[in-house]
């Protein structure tokens, strides 16, 4: 395994600058068009030889869910050169379909499609940017025409805590 990480070797370390706590400034858009700004952290630690990745994240006053706690998985694909991210909170059912992607430079973007509440297919876009050491922002588009166009529903700046 070890020759294959050699392949592209920073491949399996490309969430590694996460590792640590974090503030997170949100920025949410709900169904009436109205965008939410609230705070958050997230306590981020490297797994399994730096393959794994677990991310609590903690929103005290979530508008509209209250206190929400959740857990990110992130797992490198060694064979497939990917990253699979699973979000898991407590306010819905598990979804353990992952978003699926790579990093390129300091930009990283994972995809999903699922359907929504009505049975619609949804495209689910996430776009990482590493912003040096101390900063990072994640952003959660949805598309409902394949991919053409795509609409950004939620934001999160990441600010790393002294």
């Amino acid at each position: 395994m070890n020759d294959l990480i050699t392949a592209r070797p920073t491949a399996a370390n490309d969430f590694a600058f996460l590792a640590g706590t974090w503030d997170v400034a949100n920025r949410r858009r709900f169904s009436a068009g109205l965008w939410d700004e609230f705070p958050a952290t997230c306590t981020v630690s490297m797994c399994v030889d730096d393959l794994v990745q677990l991310d609590h994240y903690d929103a005290p006053d979530f508008p509209g869910r209250g206190h929400v706690k959740a857990v990110t998985v992130r797992a490198y694909d060694v064979t497939a050169d990917t990253w699979s991210i699973v979000w898991l909170c407590n306010y819905a059912d598990p979804d353990f379909v992952p978003m699926v992607g790579r990093w390129d430079g300091e930009h990283g973007l994972f995809h999903a499609t699922t359907a929504d509440a009505d049975g619609t297919p949804l495209d689910v876009r996430f776009v990482w940017t590493r912003d040096g050491d101390d900063r990072a922002r994640w952003e959660q588009a949805f598309s409902y025409d394949g991919g053409a166009t795509w609409d950004v529903n939620w934001t999160m700046d990441f600010t790393r805590r002294g």
